[in-house]
């Protein structure tokens, strides 16, 4: 399990009309900071801003728990929501959700292969279909990863979610038949391959989504 990072923030007033809105947002990345909000615990939503080091710190270490020093105030959160730029490059938004240490949280973990699937040398493909799941367990207890052990895993033969080997108070919240990982043969991925010739749909395109007030 990863420590909470800690990163100093400042809090926003938006009953003066300081804290919320686009032209606030322009403003605050202008200075190099990110705005942000925390919500939840039955209390008032805190609109906040925080460096890019800090944020760049905290994906650098991929943890989903943050401690805020909050001007003194320390809020143990939980990362709920990440808006990047429409180039996805940049973060411009932070969402945070109010945790308790002991509070039961669900949230989505990175799955992590581990190992050589000696089916591959059988002249099979691996095939990794999901690459994150959600999970319940305690707020201070969210794993790094989930592991996956495939170096037993021969051609034809697959890990699904029971095969799954979770850390202690860690639940799966998936199907117990998902497909986590497989070793497919060659054929078989040929065959599954979208045919080029096939005439596909137009794309729809969307209208560009309006950047929410902050």
């Amino acid at each position: 399990m990863a420590d909470a990072v800690r990163i100093k923030v400042q809090a926003r007033d938006p009953a003066k009309n300081k804290g919320t809105g686009s032209a606030v947002a322009r403003k605050l990345r202008a200075k190099g900071l990110v705005p942000a909000i925390i919500y939840g615990h039955k209390q008032a939503p805190q609109p906040i801003s925080l460096t890019r080091d800090a944020v760049q710190e905290m994906l650098k270490r991929a943890t989903h728990l943050a401690e805020l020093d909050v001007d003194g105030t320390s809020e143990m959160v939980l990362v709920r929501d990440v808006q990047w730029d429409h180039l996805g490059k940049e973060i411009i938004h932070l969402d945070f959700a109010r945790v308790s240490a002991g509070e039961s949280i669900e949230t989505e973990v990175r799955i992590e292969i581990r190992g050589v699937a000696p089916g591959v040398a059988e002249g099979g493909i691996l095939d990794v279909p999901i690459h994150s799941l959600n999970v319940t367990c305690r707020a201070d207890a969210i794993p790094d990863s989930i592991k996956v052990d495939i170096s037993d895993l021969h051609l034809g033969q697959a890990i699904h979610v029971k095969e799954l080997t979770l850390p202690a108070g860690v639940q799966a919240k998936a199907e117990a038949d998902l497909l986590i990982v497989h070793v497919v043969s060659r054929a078989a991925a040929t065959d599954a391959a979208p045919d080029e010739t096939t005439p596909t749909q137009p794309e729809v395109i969307k209208p560009e989504r309006k950047e929410k007030d902050e």
